[in-house]
This record gives C-alpha cells, sequence and structure tokens, in this order.
C-alpha cells in the first residue's frame, strides 16, 4: 500500500477509534450507541489495511492483541470494531507473524499506565512510548518497514487530535 494512503487511512482510523472510545467512556451527551457505527467503519479499514499491508497487519494485530489483552476492548463500539477486524482477516485468510505478540506485548505496556502507578515512568505511560519506541527498534533492527512507523504516528497523531477536540467539545456543552 502506498504511504499516502497509509498516512490518511491510519489517521481515519484514529480518529475514530478515539470517537468511539470517548462516546462510550465520556459525557459527550450522545447516545452511546453512536460508537458502534464508528467501530464498524474502524475496525473495517483495520482490516482492510491489515490484508493490504503487512506492516498495517503486524502494528494493528499488535494494538489489537494488546489491547483485548489488557482490557481497553471494553465497550460496544470496540466489540463491534473488533468483530470487523476479525471477520475481513479470517475471510481473507492473512496469516500474521509471531511478531504481531511482540508488537501486542508493547501495546499492552503502553496501557498499563493506568493500572501500574511508577512515579519514574509517568512520562512513559503519558506518551504511551513503549509501543513508539519498541515499533522504532523494530524499524533499525529491520523487522518492519517505514510504512509501519508512519502508521502508527499517523494512528496516534488522529487519536491524540481527537481527544483533544472531544474534551473540548464536552466542555462547551
Amino acid at each position: 500500500m502506498q504511504s499516502i494512503t497509509l498516512l490518511i487511512l491510519g489517521c481515519l482510523v484514529g480518529s475514530l477509534i478515539k470517537l468511539a472510545d470517548d462516546i462510550s467512556d465520556k459525557n459527550l451527551r450522545i447516545n452511546r450507541l453512536f460508537a458502534i457505527p464508528f467501530g464498524i467503519i474502524y475496525g473495517s479499514l483495520m482490516g482492510y489495511m491489515m490484508i493490504a499491508d503487512i506492516d498495517a497487519a503486524l502494528i494493528f494485530g499488535g494494538i489489537s492483541l494488546g489491547c483485548l489483552v489488557s482490557g481497553k476492548i471494553n465497550s460496544n463500539g470496540h466489540y463491534f470494531g473488533l468483530a470487523a477486524i476479525l471477520a475481513i482477516v479470517f475471510f481473507n485468510g492473512i496469516k500474521l507473524s509471531p511478531l504481531v505478540f511482540m508488537i501486542a506485548a508493547f501495546a499492552f505496556f503502553d496501557e498499563m499506565g493506568e493500572i501500574i502507578k511508577i512515579s519514574s515512568m509517568h512520562l512513559v505511560f503519558k506518551y504511551r512510548l513503549f509501543l513508539k519506541i519498541g515499533l522504532f527498534l523494530l524499524f533499525i533492527l529491520d523487522l518492519i518497514g517505514f510504512n509501519g512507523v508512519l502508521l502508527l504516528f499517523a494512528f496516534d497523531f488522529a487519536y491524540i487530535l481527537t481527544g483533544r477536540l472531544d474534551s473540548r467539545l464536552v466542555h462547551e456543552i
């Protein structure tokens, strides 16, 4: 898949995941059922990207598995998102590398900041650096391509930006 396509779709997926998350978890004064279509759309896009690009398959497979194990897939929007990912991946017969488990571990450790309180690790958890540093190391070791690094940063940028916009929306309503 071309880098620009990954960049655009990565941003879209990051925003949709954050919207589904915030509709379910925050008081946006939106019916929580509206998280379901966002989940289906982001899950479908993630599934499509996973079958189209090996780096996307590794990263999104790892993130999904890490979030599932850490308990972060905890609302209807995310359940439907995961179902869409699994349906697309299984119908297309994707085979994931064992490397996905290493990426899942990085994603899992990113999510542990809310559970494990270690003051010296505050910045690492706050900025979710386990996955970023881990993927960068995998890139340096030539285990993932540049598209994977680009995809993660596009995804993360859109996720953070959408979260900030959602926070402003909550305060203005």
